[in-house]
């Protein structure tokens, strides 16, 4: 039987991650903590590990941005990613 909505959450470190009345988590900061759920005497643990979020690609450039060539040229192409 699903008792998610009657059983009661608590996170052992606020400051890596939070959960709601509804045992929803939401990630706070980098580390590591457990969510510990109770329900009628019985308790379960949930390890949370929060990460560094990737970085997000913001622009590129290529490099030359532009050439002028002859039949039988090569050019390379350097492409550039400027992150968050």
């Amino acid at each position: 039987m699903d008792v998610t909505e009657e059983a009661s959450y608590e996170s052992g470190d606020t400051d890596v991650a939070t959960v709601s009345d509804s045992g929803t988590i939401t990630a706070v900061g980098v580390g590591e903590t457990e969510i510990t759920v109770s329900y009628e005497g019985e308790t379960a643990t949930v390890s949370i590990t929060v990460e560094e979020p990737e970085p997000e690609v913001q622009g590129i450039s290529a490099s030359p941005s532009e050439a002028t060539m002859e039949e039988g040229d090569t050019q390379d192409i350097e492409v550039t990613a400027d992150y968050s």
